[in-house]
């Protein structure tokens, strides 16, 4: 006689279904008036510390998928475990158990089963982020619509505008945290036969924490005052060559101008970065910075492409935030001794998932963990706190830095660090050619400018010396966090991949 079947728990790759299931359970279509079966598909998958899983899934017809709608927030669905529901790679429950367990429905639209730690949701309607819904709804009168057309008064400077109509489009969205959503807005002057007719692009931005969203607006809002009005800008030499020079005009600002908020849904508004000229295009930092080869006939590399402008110009951005008068309303700075815990959690993190190679993680990290608690610079200054190429965007032989939400006090060292360590490309770790040579001229480049900046702007030698001799150690820190993607994604371990990772490491600490 046959022993009964044991149900097993579920895994990563079982969670559609679930999604699918839960559907079924409240008899509600995935994707109204779809002619085949609906999909979902991969989008974005991320799994940190005691906070869980998020999984946001494309939702297409099987068979039928369309490019166009990967990136489409409200073809998506988004699925949460919390931290109680994971072991690794694996789900503590099973199907009948998702199948059974008692269904919330809750009025966002969120469905919700408490018992085994799962929330599913299609977008606008999360639980985390319950004003996400409001902040998309663009319907005259609202209280979006009025704020919306308040803002593009504020850009307008002219009261007299009136908002025809509006609409939103999410284009970077993390569930339970925050959205990112550009408004199309198209605007009346006049009246009758005399109106003025123009359209103008807003970018706002939904927070979990309202309290995050005012502190951080207004942040930007002193900074972006302070920067419209300082008498440095980026300057280039007449003949492409040499370093720029910081002249004593006036600067753009470093920022997209604020142009206000709804604190009762904690959203906030800012210009989108746009050329005034037709002849120039935006580039995101991503982009810009991304390493370009010239090869001859035989494939052979003749020439490292250096984007040697843009990295001026990112470089005397650093420096002017660096020498900014702006602090936050936290009294603590982020110090090394911050970034030495996360450095040992991350390697911990590493080495469960990389056993082959725990103990020269383990050893990395304690070396690296130990000095950087051993810091002590003569200031903290103004910091971003993120700084790398995807908070950058670029036109008009200028520069614009997005994203504050972790603008604090530290060692300027942090920054440098932190863009020195996301400037590495990523063929670097899969030793192709070019790629050490095209980082190593890239980052002289931005460490050149930098010292040259921060001189000008009144800092001392022997201060940007410890700055640039610190950022070794972030640098390291900030390697160490890359690393830790492959693992918060759920992907098997890549030794090559990591072992490349760590030289770095080492090769900073050495330095």
């Amino acid at each position: 006689m046959n022993a009964p079947d044991v149900e097993t728990n579920l895994s990563i790759l079982d969670l559609p279904n679930v999604v699918m299931l839960l559907y079924q359970r409240v008899d509600r279509p995935l994707l109204p008036g779809a002619q085949n079966p609906p999909g979902l598909f991969v989008r974005y998958l991320r799994r940190k510390p005691a906070r869980g899983l998020a999984v946001v899934y494309t939702v297409d017809e099987l068979g039928h998928a369309n490019k166009a709608h990967s990136n489409d927030p409200n073809r998506s669905v988004s699925l949460t475990l919390d931290e109680q529901a994971l072991d690794g790679a694996h789900i503590r429950f099973t199907e009948s158990q998702a199948r059974e367990a008692p269904l919330e429905v809750q009025e966002s639209g969120v469905l919700r089963v408490k018992d085994i730690g799962l929330s599913v949701q299609a977008f606008p309607a999360d639980s985390s982020l319950p004003a996400l819904a409001a902040s998309c709804d663009t319907t005259p009168h609202g209280p979006l619509f009025a704020a919306l057309q308040s803002a593009a008064r504020v850009q307008f400077g002219d009261d007299t505008w009136q908002l025809v109509s509006a609409s939103a489009e999410p284009v970077r969205y993390k569930p339970a945290n925050r959205c990112v959503i550009r408004y199309h807005l198209a605007l009346e002057h006049g009246q009758d036969e005399g109106a003025t007719l123009r359209n103008l692009t807003l970018f706002g931005k939904v927070y979990a924490d309202r309290e995050q969203a005012r502190s951080v607006q207004a942040l930007q809002q002193r900074l972006y005052n302070e920067q419209a009005h300082r008498t440095a800008g980026a300057g280039e030499t007449p003949s492409g060559e040499g370093t720029p020079v910081i002249t004593h005009g006036r600067s753009s600002p470093l920022l997209p101008r604020p142009l206000g908020m709804i604190e009762s849904l904690g959203l906030t508004f800012n210009t989108a970065v746009q050329p005034s000229n037709y002849n120039e295009r935006l580039v995101t930092g991503t982009r810009a910075l991304r390493p370009q080869m010239e090869r001859g006939k035989g494939g052979e590399i003749t020439e490292l492409v250096i984007p040697t402008e843009e990295l001026w110009l990112t470089a005397i951005a650093l420096a002017r935030l660096h020498t900014s008068t702006v602090r936050t309303d936290e009294s603590a700075p982020r110090t090394g001794a911050k970034e030495a815990k996360r450095a040992r959690e991350r390697a911990a993190l590493i080495a469960g998932h990389n056993p082959a190679q725990a103990d020269e993680v383990r050893r990395l990290a304690e070396q690296l963990a130990t000095r950087l608690e051993a810091l002590q610079p003569d200031v903290y200054r103004p910091a971003h706190g993120g700084f790398k190429a995807s908070q950058l965007l670029f036109h008009s032989h200028q520069v614009f830095v997005v994203d504050f939400d972790g603008f604090c006090l530290a060692d300027s060292a942090l920054d440098v660090g932190y863009f020195l360590a996301y400037l590495r490309p990523s063929g670097l770790w899969y030793q192709r050619p070019g790629m050490m040579p095209w980082f190593k001229a890239a980052a002289d480049v931005f460490t050149t400018t930098y010292r040259q900046a921060m001189l000008e702007l009144g800092v001392t030698e022997a201060a940007i010396d410890g700055i640039l001799q610190r950022s070794k150690l972030y640098e390291a820190a900030l390697l160490i966090k890359i690393a830790t993607r492959r693992v918060n994604r759920l992907n098997s371990p890549r030794p090559k991949e990591l072992a490349a990772m760590l030289e770095e490491v080492s090769a900073c600490l050495s330095t």
